[in-house]
């Protein structure tokens, strides 16, 4: 008879033996979904596609661990532009969380449809579907506010590309609240919320609505993200031109001027969009007579446009022609606006 001792050696020795074998088993039999949510997060689309649709087929799967993996497979699908495949199996994934009973699978499935609808430009169904993600929410004893604001702001997208501006921005005024409720009036879900209302006020002549929203939407996101953050970038730029157009000019001159500061030190930064600001900021230096200045800032726009061509391109060199003819060129200026006339009717042909 075996002591209790022996026993408990063996008992060491066998699990010592066993765990790599049971490690590796469950590698093989977890190696496809692993692989593809692997692929997903490295924006390899293609091998995520492959890898996710193994593991849907390898064996049956709980409803949970079975929507997650349709729900990775859609967005492989998505960001591929194979739009009616992941349509296909957004919808496969709503019927299991429908089929489970799970409110907030089905939530999550279907602002994932509205996402699918808008790029496949089926606004009139993306809003149907922001409905059913509210009303289901509403059906909930606490509703989430996390979801119902990102739907709200999904909404205002639908809205606006279907002409409905008024509808669009009580949407988005909708989600500043949400977002308010559910992240705090400080988080940058909130930012973001205010910023597109800025940016929808900006494009209506609200200026006064636009500029009490960017600005607060600046003040969180230089907070959070950090004062040289893409997002802090962005409101400045719209905050500057609100300004512009709204007749603050120093205003908005000095706006550009940061914009252009936090532009140059930004790594990664879009050169067309630094090249728009020195336009926008010439111009102005232009009408406060400051030529040199303007010069020398639309000499770099210039450079940076002119390989892409395109109207943005011929407005510099139009607004350069207007600077050297400010400061008594009036070959070079005559010069600049024949490059520009040639180019805009590149366009137009």
């Amino acid at each position: 008879m075996l002591s209790l001792t022996r026993i408990f050696r063996l008992s060491i020795r066998f699990a010592a033996w066993v765990t790599p074998h049971v490690k590796e088993w469950h590698r093989q039999r977890h190696l496809n979904r692993v692989e593809g949510e692997r692929h997903l997060a490295s924006r390899n689309w293609s091998e995520a596609e492959k890898h996710l649709n193994l593991a849907l087929a390898e064996r049956r799967h709980s409803p949970k661990r079975r929507f997650d993996l349709l729900l990775s497979l859609e967005k492989a699908y998505l960001r591929q532009r194979k739009l009616t495949e992941a349509e296909q199996t957004i919808r496969m994934a709503i019927e299991v969380a429908v089929q489970a009973k799970d409110h907030s699978l089905r939530s999550r499935g279907l602002d994932a449809l509205v996402d699918v609808q808008l790029e496949q430009g089926k606004y009139p169904e993306a809003e149907s579907t922001t409905g059913e993600i509210a009303n289901l929410e509403a059906a909930q004893p606490k509703p989430d506010n996390a979801r119902l604001a990102t739907c709200a702001r999904k909404l205002a997208t639908a809205l606006l590309n279907s002409g409905r501006d008024a509808d669009a921005m009580e949407a988005l005024e909708r989600a500043a609240k949400l977002s308010e409720q559910a992240f705090g009036a400080e988080h940058v879900e909130t930012a973001n919320s205010l910023a597109e209302l800025g940016m929808l006020y900006r494009q209506k002549g609200d200026h006064a609505g636009a500029q009490r929203h960017l600005r607060r939407a600046l003040h969180i996101h230089r907070a959070v993200s950090g004062a040289d953050s893409h997002e802090a970038t962005r409101d400045l730029s719209h905050l500057a031109a609100s300004l512009e157009e709204s007749g603050d000019l120093d205003g908005a001159a000095g706006e550009y001027e940061r914009v252009l500061a936090l532009k140059e030190r930004q790594v990664g930064g879009n050169p067309a969009e630094k090249a728009d600001t020195q336009v926008r900021l010439a111009g102005l230096y232009l009408r406060a007579g400051r030529t040199s200045a303007a010069r020398e800032l639309l000499t770099s726009a210039v450079a940076a446009l002119e390989r892409k061509g395109g109207e943005r391109a011929a407005q510099a060199m139009e607004t350069l022609a207007r600077a050297e003819e400010q400061a008594g060129r009036k070959e070079d200026a005559k010069r600049w606006r024949q490059k520009a006339l040639d180019l805009a009717a590149q366009q137009a042909g």
